[in-house]
């Protein structure tokens, strides 16, 4: 007879045999390379578990988590620290990648609400006979079968994203040969310093994971692990900003290649031609663009910043609210001569992937280049140049990119 399978619900462990339940299928999430590479975040989910099933939820707020949790002092100003705020949105974000791969069939889930710090704990089944397998049990019996479906799922997701990048580049292409003479100036103006020097272009994206230090591989490290583990993590936005500068470079005939931030050393970078792609996942984009007029400030709020106008906190967007409720983004498109890498340098960055991938439009579409270059000084091909770039978040898509300032120097 078919089992009918409800909704999880909200449970309570109320003996040790319950509580026995969370304390296994925590260690699996702590075990898992979505948190295994880290200190912070799995200190804060086994502190608040723990807390939980000991009674003390009561406990569990801001401040005593950082005492307690981070080693803050007991008086710390919580506003302009937000180490458990930040923790916990991370934290969030990665059970919710652990049960997408690792949720079908699992008995129990923990989860950390919204707006909360106090762990909640659903049941599938709570009527079930004790002689139901537990859940790693369950996962155990099936983990062959569920890993072939996975590799199968990521081998699908990455043949899409590079048939992606293909097809868009081969559109690129296509539309840059279409258009208009004056209009190839506009892109050759912009590019000119890049398609000068000799040798390849490096183009250096963003990978990192909000500064998180994951683990090395080792010798041991099995290739579905190497394959579907966050060193392979590359998402759409980059794939589409890849795709659209490709077009441009095949179309110049300029060789490029492609690095992580995280496997790129100042030496890869010395003396050639560097396109940077993404801002608070890209670490050389943070690093390299802080001297300049407008820069990335990240945080819990991070936004554009003009150096010359610090009163200005317009360009930002909230990292806290809710990804669906972001309707704007902002990114930063730089063309200049860096003394630090000593060779010429284009930034195209976002806030978020809405922006970098707005952004990498812009740089790459004659029309929006030849009503940028309307607002911008005569002689700004020669020189070094910087735009602050806007773009509307329709329907969870980038909109058209608008510049809202700039500087040449």
């Amino acid at each position: 007879m078919p089992v009918s399978v409800q909704p999880p619900e909200h449970w309570t462990p109320a003996s040790a045999q319950d509580r026995e339940l969370v304390v296994r299928e925590l260690d699996a999430i702590l075990a898992s390379y979505h948190f295994r590479g880290s200190k912070r975040y799995p200190a804060l989910l086994k502190y608040v578990v723990s807390a939980a099933l000991e009674g003390r939820s009561d406990d569990l707020k801001e401040r005593t988590l950082g005492v307690e949790v981070f080693g803050r002092h007991p008086d710390y100003d919580t506003s302009a620290d937000p180490v458990v705020r930040f923790s916990a949105s991370e934290v969030r974000k990665r059970i919710a990648q652990y049960y997408h791969e690792n949720g079908d069939g699992a008995r129990l889930q923990i989860e950390l609400p919204l707006g909360s710090y106090v762990p909640e704990f659903l049941l599938q089944g709570p009527d079930l006979p004790e002689t139901q397998a537990s859940p790693r049990d369950t996962k155990s019996a099936s983990t062959q079968g569920r890993s072939h479906e996975n590799l199968h799922r990521y081998r699908t997701l990455a043949v899409s994203l590079v048939a992606l990048l293909l097809a868009a580049a081969a559109v690129a292409t296509y539309l840059y040969r279409g258009a208009s003479s004056p209009q190839i100036a506009a892109i050759d103006k912009l590019w000119g310093p890049l398609f000068k020097p000799p040798g390849p272009i490096l183009i250096v994206v963003g990978t990192s994971h909000n500064g998180t230090k994951l683990i090395p591989e080792t010798a041991e490290t099995t290739f579905f692990e190497h394959m579907t583990g966050p060193y392979h993590h590359v998402s759409l936005a980059i794939a589409t900003a890849l795709a659209n500068l490709a077009g441009v470079l095949r179309q110049h005939g300029n060789a490029y290649e492609i690095k992580e931030d995280n496997e790129t050393s100042l030496t890869d970078m010395h003396s050639r031609p560097l396109i940077l792609i993404g801002a608070t996942n890209n670490a050389w984009t943070m690093r390299l663009v802080g001297p300049l007029r407008f820069r990335f400030l990240p945080g819990p709020k991070s936004q554009v910043q003009d150096a010359k106008n610090l009163q200005n906190t317009d360009w930002s967007i909230d990292f806290f609210k809710p990804y669906s409720s972001v309707t704007t983004d902002y990114a930063i498109v730089a063309r200049y001569h860096d003394p630090t890498t000593e060779g010429p340098v284009m930034v195209v960055a976002g806030l978020g992937p809405f922006g970098t991938e707005a952004a990498s439009a812009f740089v790459v579409s004659p029309q929006y280049l030849e009503q940028a270059i309307r607002q911008l000084p005569a002689g700004w091909e020669n020189k070094n140049l910087e735009l602050v770039l806007k773009t509307e978040v329709i329907d969870g898509k980038a909109g058209p990119p608008v510049l809202v300032s700039s500087t040449v120097w």
